[in-house]
């Protein structure tokens, strides 16, 4: 995987004491990236798995139909264009009909709200330092979270966990509501 590679890179380049901050701090900041846009993609991936099983059984086989049934539940969706934020992904799986973060934190009472925080932090992280932001960065650092690999290691394992909880809830929705698995 990717951020695993970038990760290794960060303890064989930057090392594992003190002195070479630069590149310690420019890898940190290209892990938080990384992290963002990997959580993104399954994002987006998880949302279109979805809508092409609703599509798929909505249809019934009849290709025109999948394409207009699609349309709604992709056309301006945010992942598309912006972060996966906690508002973008209540925005655009609310589109299949669920509140994605009520489902998370009924389903994961202790962790459901955790994971929407950290998910919040590091993408006020990531836009920190993708648009050279000091004041995003100050905010983040003053939350209790440091650009370092401790702090992504953090962000990585509330993630996976998170993806974990999604997919559960998402497929459970999408299986509630039409009487047949997804996946």
């Amino acid at each position: 995987m990717k951020l695993d590679r970038l990760m290794q890179t960060h303890v064989i380049v930057a090392g594992s004491g003190s002195g070479r901050r630069w590149a310690a701090e420019e890898l940190n900041h290209a892990i938080v990236l990384r992290l963002a846009s990997e959580f993104q993609g399954f994002c987006r991936e998880l949302h279109t798995e979805a809508v092409d099983f609703v599509a798929d059984v909505l249809s019934r086989g009849d290709h025109g139909l999948k394409v207009m049934v699609r349309f709604p539940y992709e056309h301006g969706r945010r992942l598309d264009r912006g972060n996966a934020d906690p508002s973008a992904l209540g925005s655009d799986f609310g589109l299949l009909g669920m509140r994605i973060w009520d489902a998370l934190r009924s389903t994961y009472p202790a962790k459901g709200e955790l994971w929407r925080r950290k998910l919040e932090l590091l993408n006020a992280a990531r836009n920190g330092i993708a648009h050279d932001d000091q004041t995003k960065l100050g905010v983040v650092r003053a939350a209790g979270w440091p650009l370092t690999l401790a702090s992504a290691r953090s962000w990585r394992a509330g993630l996976d966990g998170l993806v974990v909880g999604m997919d559960h809830v998402v497929k459970r929705h999408v299986q509630d509501t039409l009487k047949v698995s997804p996946w």
